[in-house]
């Protein structure tokens, strides 16, 4: 559901009502901001395998999810 619309080039709430769903929809949306590092921190193996912070930079710079996890964050 789009909770907002513009009006004179600002985003409103469309309807005062639906402002408790739109904060649901907004604090998502913020906690999608920490899931790149979060699957990097717990999920990559490389962080464990890199001799140093110059390979594991290379490793995440050729990292195939890193296109996909940045597209969530917008």
């Amino acid at each position: 559901m789009k909770y907002t619309e513009r009006h004179a080039g600002k985003a409103v709430i469309r309807d005062k009502e639906l402002l408790p769903e739109a904060i649901e929809k907004l604090a998502k949306v913020e906690e999608l901001e920490i899931a790149p590092g979060t699957i990097c921190d717990k999920y990559c193996k490389y962080p464990g395998i890199a001799k140093d912070q110059e390979e594991l930079d290379r490793f995440c710079f050729q990292c195939e999810l890193q296109g996909l996890l940045h597209a969530l964050v917008g």
